[in-house]
């Protein structure tokens, strides 16, 4: 998989993986940004979660280091997002929605959709 967003901000989120497990869902994921305009921007500012087919909201399990995943100008992250929640069996995609109600352009915060399709089929 190589799904990538990017805000006009400057922050580009690409997802390289999606595991479905019994208990959560785990994306590998590499995070970028670059701004003229601010210092950093947090990628969980408001509600940030996978949204599956039926409407049900699988939220972000924050890191405790880094509550609003927070990313400094020139930064990369790289790693894994846990999401407390298993996708329902037979999912064929799933939407991630980056601190929702956000506008894509907001300093403290970009929001971003990213449709990802699973190739298992969940």
């Amino acid at each position: 998989m190589n799904v990538q967003g990017v805000s006009p901000l400057g922050l580009t989120v690409r997802v390289k993986n999606v595991e479905l497990t019994p208990d959560a869902t785990v994306l590998t994921v590499s995070m970028s940004f670059s701004s003229t305009v601010t210092r950093f921007t947090n990628l969980a500012d408001t509600s940030t979660y996978l949204l599956d087919g039926s409407g049900n909201k699988i939220m972000l399990k924050r890191p405790a280091d880094n509550q609003y995943l927070r990313i400094t100008n020139g930064q990369t992250l790289e790693g894994e997002m846990v999401f407390l929640g298993s996708l329902p069996a037979g999912s064929s995609q799933v939407e991630l929605v980056i601190n929702e109600g956000h506008a894509p352009d907001d300093s403290s915060g970009p929001g971003m959709r990213l449709a990802l399709p699973l190739a298992t089929g969940g």
